[in-house]
């Protein structure tokens, strides 16, 4: 029985009862776990996998000042939380692209039994480094790779887009942004805001700082 309780991750259900809410909203179910793997300074290192709160994915997106006519690009999106949370919000295209297969398809569940299922949702399973970003309008971006990938996914993101020659700028909105000075140090981008973390009463789930990334030529 135990076992059970914990497949069904009772506990962090239990211990954010606002997210447990959001969820039964969407119609998802969007709590669990992946361990990270890797080391610190390896090219294949990936953080672990935990959702963010409802409430701090909303406030990201009110500091990005999402739009209906946004394409929103979660990289590294678990179970897609931060998907619906945006397409809940009135984002035109909201997607996420995730590498381990297991969420990728646990999130593709979710987007099946949600709600929200006649939006314009979708999932992908796949490195972020072969997805195209050339549509894409604000990344969400949780710190969830090392500074050379976070490198190359900005490479990635402003060759996609000058393929299509796109007319608004790139915001790129990360949380835990550990490699910041990496998205400084590629010239083409520059911080037009930043959130600190906020704690949240009658929840257990961990809060970040947020900075808010504008593109510049592109």
């Amino acid at each position: 029985m135990l076992a059970g309780l914990r497949n069904r991750n009772f506990s962090a259900r239990l211990l954010q009862p606002a997210d447990e809410l959001w969820d039964r909203r969407l119609g998802v179910s969007t709590f669990g776990h992946h361990p990270g793997s890797g080391g610190p300074g390896e090219r294949e290192w990936y953080m672990h996998y935990i959702p963010s709160p409802y409430r701090d994915i909303f406030d990201v997106l009110d500091l990005a000042s999402l739009k209906e006519d946004d394409i929103v690009t979660d990289l590294g999106c678990g179970l897609g939380r931060v998907v619906f949370a945006a397409s809940h919000r009135g984002a035109r295209r909201a997607e996420g692209v995730e590498l381990i297969p297991a969420l990728a398809s646990q999130a593709q569940t979710n987007r099946t039994t949600s709600r929200l299922k006649d939006k314009d949702i979708a999932f992908f399973q796949r490195n972020v480094l072969d997805h195209d970003l050339s549509g894409t309008t604000l990344i969400y971006m949780f710190h969830s790779f090392g500074h050379q990938i976070v490198a190359e996914v900005l490479d990635k993101a402003r060759h996609d887009r000058r393929t299509v020659n796109a007319a608004r700028p790139l915001r790129i909105a990360y949380v835990n942004p550990v490699c910041d000075d990496v998205i400084a140090d590629a010239g083409w981008l520059r911080c037009v805001g930043s959130m600190p973390e906020k704690r949240q009463w009658l929840s257990s789930a961990l809060h970040y700082r947020t900075t808010l990334w504008v593109s510049t030529d592109c």
